[in-house]
């Protein structure tokens, strides 16, 4: 009997699947230039996309990407779908505005996310409404929403976790955050970097279509150390008085037990391939959920995934990752520099 991926015992964090690329909001920091101009994938393709996968091969399947997947009206079907097929662990990236639009206490009671990771990037009416140009008391009544049902329903998931992108532009505003978590009872933060390019990158003309991410002066690097220091040494107090656990997006002093051993070494190797696996609504493999995705190794639609992985592309990408040589887009990556993410 022919040996799969599986049986070999390689086992991602992460398989993501996004069911769309539409989004209901623009914010300031996404490459988006349009809400809904960009496409879905279909249930069928994404059944087919699917079938490539033995839930053995990864911890948690993630349906989304750049787009909000509460857009999609069969969200509810393809969560089922999803369950049936093995897949327990399902978690999805959203603004947090439509989840009254759904059926969201089926999708409570029959278990079928884990997690929901609710993108913010502040705790004030204004500063959200300047940086997601969408309702901020639409936000939270939705958020109070899934935690009455979960607690009407008694059940633990999904977990509710704010992803919050680090911009100078809402640095000061980041500890209120925390406030804003254990008020409406968010289960766990975690604080990323912006993902943004620099200009000899922009500048290629394949690269037209990333001029929304040159936006390198926001990233936290370019702000000073000792107010970042503070900021998250305030943000760590808080954790600790409301009990509320918190990832920072890399090795500061003031959270530095938060960190893993090779973040404290500072080393700038990269081990993406073997941890998380993104697939395009086209097909495209990609070898990680950074921006190094534009390194396309495949496509479901001309080879199976096992194909894909053992073939001459993924094969010279990974091998290159680990003698330290990246092509332009792993080298302004925040994983690839040593930072979390």
């Amino acid at each position: 009997m022919e040996k799969k991926l599986y049986d070999y015992g390689i086992k991602w964090h992460y398989l993501q699947i996004p069911l769309t690329e539409k989004c209901n909001l623009l914010c300031k920091h996404c490459m988006r230039t349009e809400k809904f101009s960009e496409k879905d994938i279909s249930f069928d393709v994404f059944k087919k996309y699917l079938s490539n996968f033995h839930p053995g091969m990864c911890d948690t399947l993630l349906l989304s990407d750049f787009g909000e997947p509460f857009l999609r009206r069969d969200l509810l079907d393809i969560l089922k779908y999803v369950k049936s097929q093995g897949f327990d662990k399902v978690e999805v990236v959203s603004n947090g505005t439509l989840f009254d639009k759904h059926d969201f206490q089926a999708i409570i009671k029959e278990g079928l996310l884990r997690r929901i990771r609710i993108s913010t990037e502040a705790a004030s009416k204004e500063m959200y409404e300047k940086i997601r140009g969408g309702s901020h008391d639409l936000f939270l009544s939705n958020i109070k929403l899934v935690v009455k049902y979960k607690t009407e329903l008694n059940k633990q998931y999904p977990s509710l976790i704010f992803n919050v992108v680090c911009l100078r532009e809402n640095l000061h505003e980041l500890p209120e955050i925390m406030d804003l978590a254990h008020d409406y009872k968010i289960d766990f933060v975690c604080f990323v970097h912006l993902n943004s390019i620099t200009m000899d990158i922009l500048n290629k003309p394949q690269n037209d279509f990333l001029k929304k991410l040159c936006v390198s002066g926001q990233h936290l690097d370019n702000c000073d150390k000792e107010f970042k220091k503070r900021i998250f040494q305030i943000i760590d107090e808080k954790s600790k008085k409301y009990n509320l656990n918190y990832l920072p997006p890399e090795n500061y002093s003031a959270t530095e037990e938060k960190t893993n051993d090779s973040l404290k070494s500072g080393k700038s190797k990269c081990n993406m391939p073997y941890q998380w696996i993104q697939i395009g609504l086209d097909g495209s493999v990609f070898p990680c959920c950074q921006i190094s995705k534009k390194v396309m190794v495949g496509n479901l639609n001309d080879n199976s995934f096992e194909q894909i992985w053992s073939g001459k592309k993924f094969e010279r990408f990974r091998k290159d990752l680990e003698e330290g040589v990246a092509n332009d887009w792993c080298k302004i990556c925040n994983i690839f520099k040593g930072k979390r993410f």
